[in-house]
Parts: structure tokens; C-alpha cells; sequence
């Protein structure tokens, strides 16, 4: 059984915010996707959320086509996961030598990435943008947040409920942009053909609940719609960041089948 990967995306400023300092990226042929949410102020942010999605393209095509073997490579996973996850180790210290040089300290991103390979859904994940997938009509979270309050969480000192009411919820524990490399999560899903994959900055999720992400994308005639939806309903519900989405549904295609595209209603990163 050959499978691939659609993804569909968009992005907006939000009710609250001037700039957008989101940033996404689609590469159909690589069955790659990518979200990151920049932050730094004075336009560090969206500089640096840029670099993350175009450095991981890039570095992760090239070593693709290099067969590139990273120099340390995890057990359990395939060389392609290990491949991505230096990729974006690569697109941070990018973004490190980028805030030297224009002197923006501070500058820094979140990054969730997601491949296809195979039958599998590799994810590659640091900060707190997060990753969903949905199967039989279920939604679940992939990802773990690398914040202070979800890891508190996570360790019992504090309920989710305070978690999610905590001044401290933006404080993250891991981003893109610091001198040294990133610890990359890894996580990686058997997927069938109609699963599908929500890649999404915390602007959606601070305002739609699992629940109404679920409905919304199941109601949504194709994922482009289910994109628009969902950031429509975020900014009616306060938009206090900067909403993006992207959404991809799994296929079973014959060779050389290829998918059709069309074009997002909204600019890629306002």
C-alpha cells in the first residue's frame, strides 16, 4: 500500500497583534510540513520563525539527496527522522549566528515538523506549537508542550486547569535560537489512509478547545476549510496571538498519482 500526504495551511495575525512572527512552510514532495511561532520583539520573531521553516526545508532536502548521515543518529528511528531532527538542530544554530549579527538577543522559535514516511507519521517538535492527530473521528494530541507550566503538569506540582490560568504559561523550557543544540523530540505514529494531521501555534489552541478543533475540522468540506474555520473561530473568540494551521489528510494513491493543489485564501504568514 503506497500512501501520501496532502497538507493544506494558513496563517493570521490575530485580533491582538500588529505582526505576525508565525511562519509555515509545505513541501508535497518531500511529504513535509512545518509550523513555528517566532518570538523576540522588533521583528526578531518573525525573522527567526522564517528561518526555521526555510533552514529545515532546505537542510533536510539536501541531505536527503546527499544521503547524509547525521553525527549522532537516535536508535529505534530511521535515518530520514534522524535527518529531519539535525535539520532543525541546524536551523537553530542558524538562527543563533542570525541574532549575534543583528544583534537581536533573545530571537528564538518554536518548531513542530511532521513527515510521511512510509506508513508512518514522523514528528520532530521543540517549544510548545503543537501536533494533533485525528482517527476515527478522535482528536489527540501528539506533541508534549516544552513549557514551564505544562511540565509542571506533567510532574504533578500543577493541574492543568492552573496551567492553563498561570501568568508563567509562556515561558518555554526549549526553543530554536540558543548556542547550544536543541533537544529534538521524536515521536512517530502507524497511519492509514483518512488520518488525518493538525500542525498548529498555541494562538489557535489558547482559544478552541480539543473539542471544538474537532468539530470544526470534521464539518469543514476539505482542509483548506477546516483551516479558514478554525482561525475564524479563534479570532471570534479573542485572537489574542497569531493563529496557524496546517492540516494534512493521508492518502492511498497509485504511482506517480499526483494531488491537487489550490490556492490558500490567506497569505502565507498575514
Amino acid at each position: 500500500m503506497k500512501l501520501k500526504i496532502s497538507f493544506r495551511g494558513m496563517s493570521d495575525p490575530g485580533m491582538k497583534r500588529r505582526n505576525n512572527e508565525d511562519s509555515y512552510l509545505i513541501n508535497e514532495e518531500l511529504s513535509l510540513a512545518i509550523v513555528a511561532d517566532g518570538m523576540g520583539g522588533h521583528n526578531a520573531g518573525e525573522v527567526a520563525s522564517a528561518m526555521a521553516t526555510e533552514v529545515t526545508n532546505t537542510k533536510f532536502k539536501i541531505m536527503l539527496r546527499d544521503g547524509t548521515v547525521p553525527p549522532v543518529l537516535r536508535d529505534k528511528i530511521p535515518l530520514v527522522a534522524n535527518q529531519l531532527a539535525h535539520a532543525i538542530e541546524l536551523a537553530s544554530l542558524a538562527i543563533y549566528d542570525a541574532s549575534l549579527a543583528a544583534g537581536k538577543s533573545g530571537m528564538g522559535t518554536t518548531e513542530t515538523s511532521v513527515i510521511l514516511d512510509g506508513t508512518k507519521l514522523y514528528f520532530a517538535h521543540v517549544g510548545d506549537s503543537r501536533a494533533y492527530m485525528i482517527r476515527g473521528g478522535r482528536l489527540s494530541q501528539v506533541t508534549e508542550d516544552h513549557s514551564f507550566v505544562m511540565e509542571s503538569v506533567r510532574k504533578g506540582l500543577m493541574t492543568l486547569e492552573q496551567a492553563e490560568a498561570s501568568p508563567l504559561k509562556n515561558i518555554l523550557t526549549r526553543a530554536l535560537g540558543s548556542p547550544d543544540l536543541p533537544e529534538v523530540d521524536i515521536t512517530s505514529c502507524n497511519v492509514s489512509p483518512g488520518d488525518r494531521v493538525i500542525l498548529c501555534t498555541d494562538g489557535l489552541f489558547k482559544c478552541v478547545t480539543e473539542k471544538e478543533m474537532l468539530d470544526i475540522v470534521l464539518k469543514a468540506d476539505d482542509d483548506l476549510d477546516a483551516c479558514d474555520d478554525l482561525i475564524e473561530y479563534g479570532n471570534q473568540h479573542g485572537g489574542p496571538d497569531n493563529i496557524t494551521v496546517v492540516i494534512g489528510t493521508v492518502f492511498q494513491v497509485p504511482e506517480d498519482s499526483d494531488i491537487p493543489q489550490r490556492k490558500s485564501k490567506r497569505t502565507k504568514n498575514n
